[in-house]
Formats: C-alpha cells, sequence, structure tokens
C-alpha cells in the first residue's frame, strides 16, 4: 500500500511516495516516486490544474511538397533570376521566391483565391515551416510579389529547374507529348487592361466567358510538365503550335543534349499542312473526316499487333502522300472509342426522332420553312447522311414529309469508320507497336490538364489577376506546382509502392496532422507551445517517411 513519507538530506525536508512489502520475510520499503519540496508539489499540482489547450494542423501535404522544393531551390532560383546582385524584395519575412513557393504549395493542396490564402493556412503546418504569420500574407501581399516577376524570366526559370529535376531523377527524354486547352475566367468584359482574356470556343462549354489558352508538353513515361505557353484564349490551335513548336524545341533538345531521341507527339487539331511542312521527328494523327477512302481500305486490311504492355490492338499500316510528302500511316481500331462513338450517334439520332414527332409529318407552314426544320434537325453530327426526308405538297397544298434512315450508310460508320484512328510519322525505322504506343502516350498531357483543372488539386482557377504579367505568373505558379506533385507521386510509387492517384495521395499525406500543445502556466510573458507529430498508421508512417511529409518538431 502506498503512502507519503517526509524524509530530510542536508537539512532540507522532501516528500516521497513508498510502498511496503516484504523481503526475506521481514518488512522493507521501495519508493513509487520523488515529489521533492514542498514548494515542487505546490508547482505540480498548479500545472496539472492549468489549462491545457490543444489544436492539431495538417501537416503532410504541405512538409512533403515543401521538402521537395527546397530540395531543388525553388525560392532561391526565382530569387537569384529575380535579383542577381541579391537584392531581391522582402515582404513579411519571405522573399518574392518564398512567397511563391507558398502560393505553389497552397495550389496543389487546396486551390483557392489569394484572399483566402491565410484562412487555409492557419489549418496547416505551412507557417512554421516557411517561417510566416497567416495573417501577414494577405491578397496584397502576394499581388506585390508577383508583381517582381518579370515575363520573359519565366521561362528560364522553368528550363533551370526542370534541367535539375532530370538530372537529380536521372531521366531520358525520348517522347514528349503535346496539347492544348483553355480555361474561362470571370475578368468583366469592361476590364481592357488584360490582353490575354479573350472569348472563344471553351472546351468546358463556357464560351460566354472571357478564356486564355494553354500549351504544355510533358514527358510521356513521368508526365512531368517540361515547358508552357499562355497565349490569348481565340488563337487558334494550328497557329499556337506553330509559334510555340520552334522556340520549344530548342528548350527541349537543351534539356535532353541529342536531338535525335526527341519525338514529339501530338493529336489532330495541329496537323495542318503548313504546320507539317519540314517537321522531323514526331507522330501525330489526322482527322478522319478528311481520309474516308484511305479508313475504307484500311478496315479491310487490320491485323493484330501486340503492345509491349501485353496488350493487342488491330492496325494497318502502309504509306501515303500527305501534305505534300510521302509519309508512314498506321491506322489503329480501339473498341473503346467505337462504343463511344455508336453511343453518341444513338443519342444524337433519338433527340433528333423526338424533335420530329413534335414537327409532325403534316406540319402547318411552308415547304421552304419545312425543309430549313428539317436540315437543322439533321445537323448533327453524321445525321445529314443518315436522316433522309422528301416534302412534298399533297392535294390540299400542305406540306407532307417523309422519313427514312440510310441502312447502308449506318452500316459504313459503324464498321469502317467508327473506333478507327488515322496516324501519321516520319519515324519509319519504329515498329507498328512503337507508332501506337506513342500517340496513346499523348493521353499524358491530357491528364494534366485533368490535374490542372481539378477543383480540389492544382486547378488554374479561379483567375482573378486582372493583368496580363500577373496572369503569365499565375500560369506559372500551376504548372510549377502540378511539377512538385507530379514528381511527388513519381517518388512515392517508385520508392513506397504506392499505387494510387496524385489526389489520393495528397489526401492520404494531409491526414498527417500535428498537435498544438499550449500550456496556460499563468505566468507573464508567452505561453509554451510545444508540437507533437498525431500516431499514425505504420504503413503510412514509413511513406511518409520516405516522402519527408513528417515535420522536424524536435
Amino acid at each position: 500500500m502506498a503512502s507519503l513519507q517526509a524524509y530530510q538530506s542536508h537539512g532540507i525536508s522532501y516528500y516521497r511516495i513508498v510502498e511496503s512489502f516484504r523481503k526475506n520475510g521481514k518488512p522493507a520499503l521501495r519508493v513509487v516516486a520523488h515529489l521533492g519540496r514542498v514548494d515542487d508539489i505546490l508547482k505540480l499540482h498548479q500545472r496539472q490544474q492549468a489549462a491545457l489547450r490543444i489544436s492539431s494542423v495538417s501537416a503532410g501535404a504541405v512538409s512533403a511538397l515543401h521538402r521537395l522544393a527546397r530540395e531543388f531551390d525553388l525560392a532561391g532560383r526565382i530569387d537569384r533570376v529575380i535579383a542577381p546582385e541579391g537584392r531581391v524584395q522582402v515582404r513579411d519575412g519571405l522573399t518574392v521566391g518564398l512567397s511563391l513557393v507558398a502560393a505553389m504549395i497552397a495550389r496543389a493542396c487546396a486551390p483557392r483565391s489569394k484572399r483566402a490564402f491565410a484562412d487555409w493556412a492557419k489549418t496547416t503546418y505551412l507557417p512554421e515551416l516557411m517561417g510566416f504569420t497567416s495573417a501577414d500574407l494577405t491578397s496584397q501581399h502576394f499581388w506585390d510579389q508577383m508583381n517582381e516577376m518579370p515575363v520573359d524570366r519565366l521561362a528560364v526559370i522553368e528550363q533551370d529547374l526542370v534541367r535539375e529535376v532530370l538530372r537529380v531523377e536521372q531521366l531520358q527524354l525520348k517522347a514528349l507529348a503535346y496539347d492544348t486547352t483553355n480555361f474561362y475566367t470571370h475578368i468583366a468584359s469592361t476590364n481592357t487592361r488584360p490582353k490575354l482574356p479573350r472569348r472563344g470556343h471553351n472546351k468546358q462549354g463556357r464560351h460566354g466567358l472571357r478564356q486564355m489558352g494553354l500549351a504544355l508538353v510533358v514527358d510521356q513515361d513521368t508526365q512531368l510538365p517540361l515547358t508552357h505557353e499562355l497565349y490569348e484564349g481565340a488563337r487558334s490551335d494550328l497557329k499556337t503550335f506553330a509559334a510555340f513548336l520552334k522556340p520549344v524545341r530548342q528548350r527541349l533538345r537543351e534539356l535532353s543534349g541529342t536531338a535525335e531521341q526527341l519525338t514529339m507527339v501530338f493529336d489532330a487539331g495541329a496537323s495542318s499542312k503548313d504546320n507539317l511542312a519540314g517537321l522531323r521527328d514526331y507522330v501525330t494523327a489526322l482527322r478522319p473526316s478528311n481520309h474516308r477512302a484511305l479508313l475504307e481500305e484500311a478496315s479491310a486490311g487490320l491485323a493484330p499487333v501486340a503492345l509491349a504492355t501485353g496488350a493487342e490492338v488491330r492496325a494497318w499500316r502502309g504509306q501515303r502522300a500527305i501534305a505534300g510528302e510521302r509519309r508512314e500511316v498506321v491506322v489503329v481500331f480501339s473498341p473503346k472509342l467505337h462504343e463511344g462513338q455508336l453511343r453518341g450517334l444513338a443519342q444524337s439520332m433519338a433527340r433528333s426522332y423526338r424533335e420530329l414527332e413534335q414537327m409532325g409529318l403534316r406540319p402547318r407552314t411552308s415547304l421552304e420553312a419545312a425543309k430549313r426544320k428539317l436540315n437543322q434537325i439533321r445537323g448533327r453530327q453524321y445525321l445529314r447522311a443518315l436522316l433522309c426526308y422528301q416534302v412534298d405538297p399533297d392535294e390540299q397544298g400542305l406540306v407532307h414529309i417523309r422519313l427514312w434512315s440510310d441502312w447502308l450508310e449506318y452500316r459504313r460508320l459503324a464498321e469502317r469508320y467508327f473506333g478507327l484512328r488515322i496516324l501519321i510519322t516520319d519515324r519509319a525505322e519504329w515498329s507498328t507497336a512503337q507508332i501506337v504506343e506513342a500517340y496513346r502516350g499523348q493521353s499524358a498531357a491530357e491528364s494534366s490538364f485533368r490535374d490542372l483543372k481539378d477543383p480540389r488539386m492544382l486547378s488554374t482557377r479561379p483567375q482573378f489577376p486582372w493583368t496580363d504579367q500577373k496572369l503569365h505568373v499565375h500560369a506559372f505558379m500551376c504548372v510549377t506546382a502540378h511539377l512538385l506533385v507530379t514528381l511527388l507521386h513519381r517518388r512515392a510509387t517508385r520508392q513506397a509502392a504506392y499505387q494510387g492517384s496524385s489526389r489520393r495521395l495528397l489526401a492520404e499525406l494531409a491526414e498527417i496532422r500535428c498537435c498544438r500543445l499550449i500550456d496556460a502556466t499563468g505566468r507573464k510573458g508567452r505561453p509554451r507551445v510545444r508540437w507533437q507529430i498525431e500516431e499514425i498508421k505504420e504503413t503510412r508512417s514509413a511513406m511518409a517517411q520516405v516522402l519527408g511529409a513528417l515535420p522536424d518538431i524536435s
């Protein structure tokens, strides 16, 4: 049984807790705890009675991305380009480079406006990592820092960073995927300061809003973004490719070291006669509607082709004179594309049938008006040849419509057109499988755009800057954040056998949290603050250590 015992040492009274037991049949005491002097006991009692405030913040994702940014000295690269002499602008304790890195990490983890940055940052460990106070980083802070970035130096920073990433990761560039997309904005029409946002065909269907275009080149093997360009929203893909190709290929050759290794892969949107003239080392697609005779011939000669992945496709290969030159041609059949096109045609026909039913076979209108309405209904893709009609006046002079479907045309579409892609290249030494695999790798650029449009990760929107300079810097931050996330995912896959997506990786890392323990001692001055990492699963702990997602709280 435990009891309190007083004893003296050097004339000073102390207290301890002891308990009795028997040793060799004789009673004895063992010390359970030394309590110290009376003053020590009082202080311990007061500390236990004092309020202990506990809060937790998300730490894993921001720590892993911050570690990557520090590893490649991202902030330093930005600062050195802005101010080679070393006198870079500092706001609220952060240089321009550090402010942009903080914005990139926020863009990767929780896309939002610069005004909303502070509310998000205080829920994370990022202020502790980078040494800033959340409330200080207002939207004005970011506008002031972004304003220091010269637009003509963005490509230099990007090139320098990508070169270092390729060196550290020991990557060799071979096949590169090129693609373009556009991002709508909410910049008012009355705001005439920016020239980049313009109205045009928007790929998200927001045609009434001003938009900007983004051209991107990514490495097919790793999906790492290598270079980008922001351009006017109304510029066509054909003009963009022509303006983008020459300077970008030069930068990419500098990265790879040998021009012969680089093969540019792009889709049919940029495959004009002018763009193909003189082009070397490429794989691209053609619009099937411009080569119906070729598809008729190729569909009858499709043969199995084994790909490196073990999958098998049906393809035909030959040579044709296209855009003034003789080129290697591969026609490949995609069951998924075939199924989607058939489904889309069925939906279009069903909608047209409903409109025809509403119109009726004896509409009370003129002959010319009936023909215009019928042509409008048949205006959807493929329906002009599929849906046939004849309009005649009856004995009373009223309009009489006769409708039918061209079954032979439907069979031609289903058997000799749908599901077929036409690929061309100047890589005559490549096998058919290599050409098909190279074009399929173009989906790496499309996947990057999906990430850049994901509202929960890396979203380029919302875009609130009102000047072209800040819009360029905004796009640079989004693409660089995408580079960090892609590199983080690559390392998780290679070093920790991670099998999920980039979004899932960030979500799992964000669940690693740090507790902030605040001891209210009752004394004057700042309270005592301690940090402690919450318990995490053993499997996640191993991955977190590999990625640097566990902050150093010592």
